[in-house]
């Protein structure tokens, strides 16, 4: 994955985690600001941290590689979602101007 792309982290409990990615090392892989995906009736939202419970990490959080199933890039809806949460920056939709 190259660095500063958003990107999905599937874990291997099926959580999935979306932050913009840092850089993998031997034995972690670092992202920052990561936000866990929440399915509601609603669609799909970002919790502000990693879990339900947890303070939100700040900045960069180091993921251990043996807790990730596999990593993808993020679709661009939800990249733009976890940008204008994260930095508050709202990405225009595509379309006609």
């Amino acid at each position: 994955m190259k660095e500063g792309t958003i990107s999905t982290f599937v874990m291997i409990n099926g959580a999935e985690i979306i932050g913009r990615f840092v850089e993998e090392t031997n034995n972690t892989v670092i992202v920052e600001k990561p936000r866990m995906v929440q399915v509601t009736q609603n669609g799909v939202g970002l919790v502000n941290g990693i879990c339900m419970t947890g303070k939100e990490p700040k900045g960069k959080f180091s993921f251990p590689k043996k807790s990730i199933l596999y990593i993808v890039e993020t679709a661009d809806e939800l990249a733009n979602g976890w940008t204008q949460q994260t930095t508050g920056i709202v990405m225009p939709q595509k379309g006609v101007i």
